[in-house]
């Protein structure tokens, strides 16, 4: 990987051909957004207009035709997270950047674009139909699907996706870009990561406007995801800094897995708690 991002960013047509490729793999389609965000964080938005013409030609033609419109989404989301992460030298920052524009662009797209969420609403109904009709399955399963909002958990689907992929793709810029030219920075910054308050309260207030307007629910997953981004960033860097194996890791990782729904919300209400009270200070001034 490292040699490839050495090949990117040697020229401009290197760094298309690298993103237009990229995006027509199936599964690892999202890499193609970390070269347009590697290009941006090491170079400037001049350079990086043309790996992104790549990132969006497969999107558009791709992509966008056969239903999936999270790939588009992802890719100017991850574009605007590494030109902010750029700019203001903040990995938290770029994250909420990433989490801003996923948003608008859902959003957007449910008011000018709405008949691309049907295709693949359509294909979940069908599912669903046909699992109804299981004669094995219980009345109170059966009651319970009828009552899915199916429309609401495809849109929120396409913008969790949407983010998470921006997300990773920058996530991943950063990490080459740190081990070609600052081997062991990612981890540190990483460690570091930490939301500013001013960031959390307007995460915060998105999150109460769900809970007021209905339709907005839908950008939870994107509203939520630097938060535990920071979370998990907030136990990477205590753990590091109690100088404790990766045994602790582990530990947390099966919690998640096995618990994901109370894991999930700790996390959160750390990130948000760090935020404000900065507890990786706290225990370093503590520290003999």
């Amino acid at each position: 990987m490292v040699g490839l991002a050495q090949w990117i960013l040697r020229g401009r047509f290197n760094a298309r051909v690298a993103a237009a490729m990229l995006g027509l793999v199936p599964v690892i389609g999202w890499t193609s957004m970390a070269v347009v965000a590697l290009v941006a964080l090491r170079r400037n938005l001049a350079d990086a207009l043309w790996p992104l013409v790549g990132a969006l030609l497969v999107a558009l033609t791709i992509h966008w035709p056969g239903g999936d419109v999270s790939q588009l989404g992802a890719v100017l989301a991850a574009l605007a997270g590494a030109l902010v992460l750029a700019n203001s030298r903040s990995l938290a920052n770029g994250l909420v950047a990433v989490s801003l524009v996923s948003g608008l662009y859902i959003v957007i797209l449910m008011q000018w674009a709405p008949q691309k969420f049907d295709p693949l609403q359509g294909a979940f109904q069908l599912f669903l139909d046909q699992l109804k009709q299981t004669e094995q399955l219980q009345d109170e399963t059966r009651a319970l699907l009828e009552q899915i909002n199916l429309r609401q958990m495809v849109i929120e689907g396409m913008a969790g996706m949407t983010a998470l992929a921006a997300a990773a793709a920058l996530l991943l810029a950063r990490w080459l870009q740190a081990r070609l030219y600052n081997p062991g920075g990612f981890q540190a910054e990483f460690h570091r990561l930490r939301l500013a308050p001013a960031a959390t309260v307007a995460l915060l207030l998105g999150l109460l406007i769900t809970r007021w307007q209905s339709e907005a629910v839908v950008i939870v997953p994107v509203l939520i995801l630097p938060l535990l981004v920071a979370g998990l960033a907030l136990f990477h860097g205590v753990v590091a800094m109690r100088g404790r194996s990766s045994t602790p890791l582990v530990f947390f990782y099966l919690t998640l897995v096995l618990l994901a729904g109370p894991a999930l919300m700790v996390l959160i209400a750390a990130a948000i708690t760090d935020s404000f009270v900065d507890f990786r200070k706290r225990i370093g001034a503590a520290r003999p």
